[in-house]
């Protein structure tokens, strides 16, 4: 895979209100879901996570976060964005533990006039919390966007170029995203399904 001077941003620092605790620290197979994205990156990346610290000590990574706290996900993606340093970035959610592959494997796609790449469900939504960005291209969006508090991720993909790429079913069933606790259940189950198709 070629980084192409790319980083990875976690967002860790959702309110979780659905789910009804610290999503990051749900857990499937004993690990929890930050625990997961972390340990399936691989170390060739700089990892920029924006939320508390979550004392993972066999990854590297630095903790930012946004201003002001609870300020939502296009805030989170500027506080890790301003400390990345790296021609792309590749961010995850930190409810979508299954991700890091599938969102990794766009930076191959990206192309000189992309501003971001992602995927695209059937249903024609794309998932702008699994994607790769252009640092630059964002960064002027948001200057043109001007305050950004309480703006959506949405948003910010009106103003970039994107590239989407349609889903195929594997990759669906790895961008879950678990805002529940019957999110989580089938979650455990994916995983489960997962190691038993990988040790037969």
């Amino acid at each position: 895979m070629q980084t192409k001077s790319a980083s990875v941003i976690v967002l860790s620092g959702g309110t979780s209100r659905r789910f009804g605790s610290d999503k990051s620290q749900a857990k499937i197979a004993g690990k929890s879901l930050i625990a997961i994205i972390l340990g399936s990156i691989p170390s060739e990346f700089k990892v920029v996570i924006v939320g508390e610290d979550p004392k993972i000590e066999s990854s590297q990574y630095q903790c930012v976060l946004e201003e002001p706290i609870g300020g939502g996900p296009l805030a989170g993606f500027k506080a890790g964005l301003d400390v990345s340093e790296s021609e792309l970035v590749a961010l995850i959610a930190t409810d979508m533990p299954f991700a890091s592959g599938p969102v990794l494997n766009l930076i191959n796609s990206i192309r000189t006039h992309d501003d971001a790449v992602m995927y695209v469900d059937a249903k024609g939504f794309n998932q702008p919390l699994a994607a790769v960005y252009r640092s630059k291209s964002v960064e002027r969006a948001l200057t043109d966007m001007g305050e950004l508090h309480g703006k959506s991720m949405r948003e910010l993909v009106s103003h970039l170029n994107i590239q989407e790429i349609e889903m195929s079913d594997e990759v669906a069933l790895a961008l879950v995203d678990i805002d529940t606790v019957a999110d989580l259940e089938q979650a455990i189950a994916f995983a489960a399904k997962v190691k038993d198709n990988s040790s037969s």
